[in-house]
């Protein structure tokens, strides 16, 4: 059927540059929805987005083709008026209707026949849900109107073979379709009258708007290019989030340069560039490794003097936010970080759980404790190699790691705690050390590259885990303010990282015993059972992350131990029970359980045995249940004997095979089936004890 090209316009006040990309998704996917619910047959999908405008285009065909509708009714056991209302929305008599079985239940269908229409009669109504459909993170209503949107709508250009499509909004914001819209707001604000998509889109180029956000994307970084060719060795600092912002941001992108004064670049560069990219939307530059005294911006329009005063305006935007800067942190500087602890005691943790100075002494004993055990319990572990000094640089780290919170700078820049907490302990002459570890606190656990910042880190997740749960703010269903989830998976992923061997429940318990020594407030007595359910249930999350299929999650996390040996054991076995004579001994495991279930003697008479492989499987259980022992009592650790007694088990697979090949179980003479039963009650009962992973498999 022939096709024409249906097209589009929104014209919206400034959209949020953070929500475009999936609005212009939902404005793609939606109407294809209108079109298949309106069986119109489409192709040749566009959409564009600017910060003012959503553009959609397809060509569609100009009728839709007969068809008949099977419409589903109510039972036909339904009450009269039920039946009533469906016969009177599909317009028909219940004698039009036939009636279907599904489920042993029968169904009034209606077989309703749609003549051939014009889709250009259904677009205006189409165009019409769409808007109504598309979702917000946030909307708002205009003047007298009661309709929700981004923004105030403005214009609506929609045309279907180069005619004007009626869609009426009158009613609900005076607004109705025209054959024209606007062109850049500052250099081409007057009516454009365009004819179809391509026509729009060559139209808008000379008024000023590049109407593909990936066009605008691509002259951004064609003209940064453009300038590291003519600077020497300057590297524009492009991320990926910002350069999507800054499309968001304009319809006709001007790239410039500006230059940063001298007197800044003594700021540290974080400052500089939080600065840059957080609050003015620039791109820093550097040479080398080294912050360059310059900033990319890209305009929204062209001025009669090339931007002279757009680049003054922005230097001089930049400058000032640069000198607050720097005056807090000149001033911070005059203070030592020592200093500021008592500054914590007027910054609130929670109104339950005391103020930031509380808490910073609660992460210091505990960065003392967890330093205490691990020193105790991973003797020859190569991931921890802790310096001599590291209990007294964890504790100094622990007690100035909040300092910054009460200074200047990072009351105004909120980003950078921690950040400007190192650059003064490091101005101050505290350690490299100490300064590692203030620094990368709130980093994510992935990003830490040394055992000292492990440890903080995990001291202050389990203190803000512990305290929260014992005063009932533990994560509800989705909700997670605290983002505890989050931290809980840190502890695990900490633990799993560089092998620790720890008491974490241990470790839970004092945490708790501090908060109520500290605290007047009454805390929950279930808090460390709560606390470590929650943590091992964040383990999980991490298991299946590592790829361990569910059914091995489940069966580790059986037996009580420590998150370390659970997740050796989860790979080991993992591994082994995904070879083929894994998958044969729990195939073989369960058939025996299933069979002796409810006969728990394990007695065998071997002078009942009659055929040879009763023999020889039982020759093979008693090794098996002997090597169970032995490694039982061994001195090899949790996971090594779980490695041993699984390879062992797996040495089974061949006699029980061939037992369940040739065995009757079921013999007619009852002595003789019991003792068979019992051969293999023996052999589920060593499972059961040596290897319950298994048994839970």
């Amino acid at each position: 059927m022939n096709k024409k090209n249906f097209f589009v316009e929104l014209l919206i006040e400034e959209i949020p540059a953070r929500f475009q990309t999936t609005a212009i998704e939902n404005f793609s996917k939606i109407f294809c929805e209108e079109f298949l619910k309106n069986r119109i047959q489409f192709d040749d999908i566009r959409t564009c987005i600017t910060p003012r405008r959503m553009v959609f285009s397809a060509n569609i065909d100009e009728e839709i083709s007969e068809f008949v509708e099977e419409k589903k009714g109510p039972q036909n056991s339904a009450p009269k008026e039920v039946i009533e209302q469906f016969l009177k929305s599909a317009n028909v008599s219940r004698e039009q209707c036939t009636e279907k079985i599904i489920n042993n239940k029968a169904f009034i269908f209606v077989n309703i026949r749609h003549e051939k229409r014009k889709t250009e009669d259904l677009l205006g109504n189409i165009v019409k849900n769409v808007i109504f459909a598309l979702p917000w993170q946030k909307s708002m209503h205009w003047g007298d109107h009661s309709f929700n949107f981004v923004r105030p709508l403005r214009n609506i250009l929609c045309l279907f073979d180069e005619k004007l499509v009626n869609v009426d909004m009158i009613n609900e914001i005076n607004l109705c379709s025209k054959n024209y819209t606007f062109g850049h707001r500052f250099m081409a604000n007057k009516k454009i009258f365009v004819n179809n998509v391509n026509d729009y889109i060559e139209k808008m180029r000379e008024a000023f708007v590049i109407v593909d956000q990936n066009e605008r994307k691509k002259i951004i970084l064609d003209e940064c290019n453009n300038i590291e060719s003519k600077e020497k060795n300057l590297k524009v600092d492009i991320t990926k989030d910002l350069l999507e912002e800054v499309v968001g941001l304009v319809e006709y992108p001007v790239v410039m340069i500006g230059n940063i004064s001298e007197k800044f670049m003594r700021l540290p560069s974080e400052v500089i560039t939080t600065t840059m990219q957080s609050h003015q939307r620039y791109f820093p530059t550097n040479i080398g490794n080294k912050l360059a005294p310059y900033f990319v911006f890209v305009a929204n329009n062209i001025t009669a003097d090339k931007g002279k005063a757009i680049k003054a305006g922005n230097e001089r935007v930049l400058s000032a936010r640069l000198s607050d800067a720097l005056f807090f942190f000149e001033n911070d500087l005059t203070t030592p970080l020592e200093r500021h602890l008592d500054d914590l005691k007027k910054i609130a943790f929670n109104e339950k759980l005391g103020t930031v100075y509380d808490r910073t002494l609660r992460i210091r004993d505990l960065c003392e404790l967890l330093y205490d055990e691990i020193s105790k319990n991973n003797v020859g572990n190569e991931q921890l190699m802790l310096p001599k000094n590291s209990k007294e640089l964890l504790k100094r780290a622990a007690l100035l790691a909040k300092c910054d919170l009460a200074t200047g700078m990072v009351c105004e820049f909120t980003e950078l705690q921690g950040i400007m907490g190192a650059h003064y302990a490091s101005f101050q002459g505290e350690s490299v050390e100490v300064c590692d570890i203030i620094r990368n606190q709130y980093k994510m656990v992935d990003d830490l590259y040394s055992p000292l910042c492990a440890l903080y880190s995990m001291a202050d997740k389990i203190d803000v885990i512990t305290s929260l749960f014992a005063i009932g703010k533990a994560p509800t269903g989705s909700k997670d303010p605290f983002a505890l989830r989050r931290a809980a998976i840190g502890i695990v992923k900490i633990i799993t990282k560089y092998e620790m061997n720890i008491d974490l429940r241990k470790i839970i318990e004092k945490t708790f015993e501090r908060l109520q020594k500290d605290s007047k407030e009454n805390m929950d007595p279930n808090t460390v059972d709560n606390v470590i359910t929650f943590i091992m249930d964040r383990l999980r999350v991490v298991l299946k992350e590592f790829g361990i299929e569910h059914d091995v999650i489940n069966s580790v996390m059986v037996v009580p131990q420590d998150i370390q040996s659970i997740q050796k054991k989860a790979k080991i076995l993992d591994i082994s029970f995904k070879s083929e004579v894994g998958k044969q001994i729990i195939s073989i495991y369960r058939r025996a359980r299933n069979i002796v279930q409810g006969n728990s003697g394990t007695l065998v008479d071997e002078s009942l045995f009659s055929e040879k492989e009763e023999t020889a499987l039982f020759i093979e259980i008693k090794d098996f249940e002997k090597t169970m022992i032995e490694l039982e009592n061994s001195e090899l650790n949790i996971v090594d004997k779980f490695e041993e007694k699984l390879k062992r088990s797996l040495k089974t697979e061949k006699a029980m095979s061939e037992f369940f090949a040739n065995v009757l179980v079921n013999a007619d003479d009852k002595r003789i089936q019991q003792n068979r039963i019992g051969i293999l009650a023996r052999f589920v009962a060593i499972f059961n004890r040596f290897l319950p992973e298994i048994a839970n498999f």
